[in-house]
């Protein structure tokens, strides 16, 4: 991309290289504009990463015998509340100038949110400075302005709302920090993610409330999260359940505690919840997936809960939605009030218009785009898509899903056409990769031109931006080519994600949830006609050791490449290297999860009771698997040295307020779906009991109906 490119490369004459003086880069700034905390936090906080980027330079606030300029506009008064119900307009606009040797770049924008986007974007898309984590930021290390003296740059935002749902009911990097006010250092990781989303053009963050809370402590927490948020510039929501009963989630109302009333319950809730200026509330309105929907049993609660939001305390109601489909009726629901909004919910690394996403049992999820379109007609709607879906999905087997950045970046493009006014990406975490999801959708969400011209992007661009290598880009795009063809068109996510917790209880409590093979692997190892069990081999454990070849091929390439470029470019791009190779690793296990995956299939049916077979097949192929997993755990250990959280957070069983005793990453820690699968065929064994994870009377929430 040439904006990538063009950020590392000094342009003649442009600073005063011969002089002995120090070069200096100057941001004019109007003394009203420091007034307003949004625009004088972006302004401290870029002076600061400038500083970085350019560590011989001089950076000030006097633009006289400066090499740089970069002047910043007045602002108008606030003329409404500080927080409207609409965000403000954050687009701008840069022109840069050269004149009697000093280069002026003059920003353009109508209040201090376009002024901070402003400021990140310049630093992110012109120079550089890669905002990939909310605990790593890549800095180039320029000794002279690096820009062309004359261009112009734009950006304008793709939704008024853009941001991030932090699924804090799972065990995720901060959960504890939201959550638990007594966690040392919590509010400083909270306060780096709400930076990061700033400094990434985000305006708007949501995460889900867990009934485990100490409610007398947390307000306060919460109070100061959203003054520090809304300092920043970002909106602050937060997800509560009417009465779901599973994961933890925070509960509006005890079902099985009618006195007081519901409403009265309710009033209850939102007298308390409302201390802190929420800009939105988010309602979960069901039991649980596949429990009843409170609105059929209680609708007259439900009403009652999205008027008190919306009427007495001036906020926005958002209601929330599965790829569940009703039984009957609309398949999607719909929320009560016309003044509710609604978030339009799609799964896993599957878009929102593919013709086939085995999800939740559906064939796919084009029934969401069906609501999203009448929906954006009638009230206010926002797309809620998934960048990591955990359980058993993605990062904790783990898997690195290079085609979450194709499914999100069509389903962007084409909410945005269809005028939903926001974007809040459901994320599950950041290791194995997944920074580079969010990243990925928090810069797409913005559009950019040059010189007036629109710039170019694609699923890889925010990729292919870390390092300036044609080749390696190549390299990357036929690692989303391969995950596409087998991962997706051939099916293979049906036999490298492990299976959801509930998939091997006893009908009819298996419900869909992942994709899965469509049998059980007990009818494999006992039932199966003889040569559907063949087909299994030369079908799916075909393709696996097929994909195995072809990714374990590919990433030897890319570290060759690697390797490569290094040598070449010295210590300049260690930072992009660094993370190049993690995402790199994260492909080479996900290799090795489909070749491991491939020898317990292949010991399953070498099991099964028929006439010619070896009776130790099944064992040497076990024994193959485990070494094979052993390969996977080395790669682990290194992936662990480079975790941004502490391992005993993250990756290590621990006490928390979410319905898991571990942190997302532990069963990594181990490989224990790996080892788990190895020994379910060793044992013969195939119920949800054996070598068990999960506290399923914790996770299913029973007995919150009582209390």
């Amino acid at each position: 991309m040439f904006c990538g490119l063009v950020a590392f490369t000094a342009w003649p004459g442009s600073c005063l290289a011969a002089s002995s003086r120090p070069f200096t880069i100057a941001i004019s700034v109007p003394p009203s504009l420091l007034d307003r905390p949004t625009a004088r936090l972006a302004i401290d906080d870029s002076s600061a990463l400038l500083s970085r980027a350019f560590p011989s330079a001089s950076i000030g606030r006097a633009p006289g015998g400066a090499d740089v300029v970069i002047r910043l506009p007045e602002v108008p008064a606030p003329g409404a509340p500080a927080h409207a119900p609409s965000p403000a307009d954050s687009s701008y606009r840069w022109r840069s100038t050269r004149r009697r040797g000093v280069t002026t770049l003059k920003l353009t924008a109508s209040t201090p949110e376009g002024v901070a986007c402003g400021l990140y974007a310049l630093l992110q898309e012109k120079l550089a400075i890669r905002f990939i984590h909310p605990r790593e930021t890549l800095y180039p290390s320029y000794r002279s302005w690096p820009l062309k003296p004359v261009f112009t740059f734009e950006g304008s935002p793709r939704f008024s709302n853009r941001g991030f749902h932090l699924h804090t009911l799972h065990p995720i990097e901060l959960t504890e920090p939201l959550l638990n006010p007594a966690l040392p250092g919590g509010f400083d990781a909270v306060r780096e993610y709400i930076d990061w989303l700033a400094r990434n053009g985000q305006n708007t963050m949501q995460f889900f409330l867990l009934r485990g809370i100490d409610r007398t402590v947390w307000i306060g927490h919460a109070a100061r999260i959203v003054e520090y948020a809304h300092r920043r510039g970002v909106r602050c929501g937060v997800e509560i359940s009417l009465a779901m009963l599973q994961q933890q989630a925070f509960q509006s109302l005890v079902l099985l505690r009618p006195y007081p009333s519901y409403t009265s319950q309710v009033d209850a809730t939102l007298a308390w919840l409302f201390r802190v200026p929420w800009d939105f509330v988010t309602l979960e309105p069901t039991m649980g997936e596949y429990l009843p929907v409170l609105s059929r049993l209680l609708p007259g609660v439900q009403r009652h809960m999205e008027r008190e939001v919306v009427r007495r305390y001036g906020s926005r109601l958002m209601f929330a939605t599965h790829v569940i489909a009703s039984d009957s009726g609309a398949k999607v629901r719909r929320p009560l009030e016309p003044t509710s909004g609604i978030l339009i919910h799609t799964v896993m690394c599957y878009s929102v218009s593919e013709p086939h996403a085995p999800v939740y049992g559906n064939v796919n999820q084009c029934f969401m785009l069906d609501a999203a379109r009448d929906e954006a007609r009638r009230r206010e709607t926002w797309y809620w898509p998934e960048s990591s879906y955990w359980v058993g999905f993605d990062s904790p087997v783990p898997l690195l899903l290079l085609p979450y950045l194709d499914s999100r970046w069509s389903d962007m493009d084409q909410m945005a056409r269809l005028g939903v006014a926001g974007h809040l990406t459901f994320t599950s975490g950041w290791e194995w990769g997944y920074w580079l999801m969010d990243w990925s959708i928090a810069r797409w969400s913005w559009r950019f031109s040059d010189d007036g011209c629109p710039q170019g992007n694609g699923p890889l661009t925010p990729l292919d931006d870390l390092l300036p290598d044609q080749r390696l880009h190549g390299l990357w795009s036929e690692a989303l080519r391969l995950q596409n063809r087998y991962l997706k068109e051939r099916g293979l996510m049906r036999y490298l994600a492990a299976l959801a917790p509930f998939s091997e209880l006893p009908h009819p409590f298996d419900r869909p949830f992942q994709p899965d093979p469509g049998f059980r692997y007990s009818w494999l190892l006992n039932a199966a006609p003889r040569g559907e069990a063949a087909a299994v081999l030369t079908g799916p454990v075909a393709d696996m050791e097929a994909y195995d070849v072809a990714m374990s091929a590919l990433a030897e390439r890319i570290d060759a490449r690697l390797a490569h470029f290094e040598a070449a470019q010295g210590d300049r791009f260690r930072a992009p290297l660094h993370v190049a190779r993690e995402l790199n690793i994260g492909l080479r296990v996900t290799a090795l999860r489909a070749r491991h995956r491939a020898l317990t299939l292949r010991a399953l049916v070498a099991k099964r009771p028929e006439e010619g077979e070896a009776p130790n097949r099944s064992e040497a192929l076990l024994a193959r698997a485990a070494m094979v997993r052993g390969e996977a755990l080395t790669l682990v250990a290194r992936q662990e040295q480079g975790y941004r959280y502490p391992l005993e957070r993250i990756a290590r069983r621990t006490t928390n307020l979410t319905a898991y005793s571990f942190g997302y990453l532990y069963p990594v820690s181990r490989l224990f779906y790996w080892e788990r699968e190895e020994e379910q065929v060793r044992h013969r064994r195939f119920d949800a009991f054996f070598m068990n994870l999960w506290d399923f009377r914790r996770t299913l929430g029973l007995g919150s109906v009582f209390r």
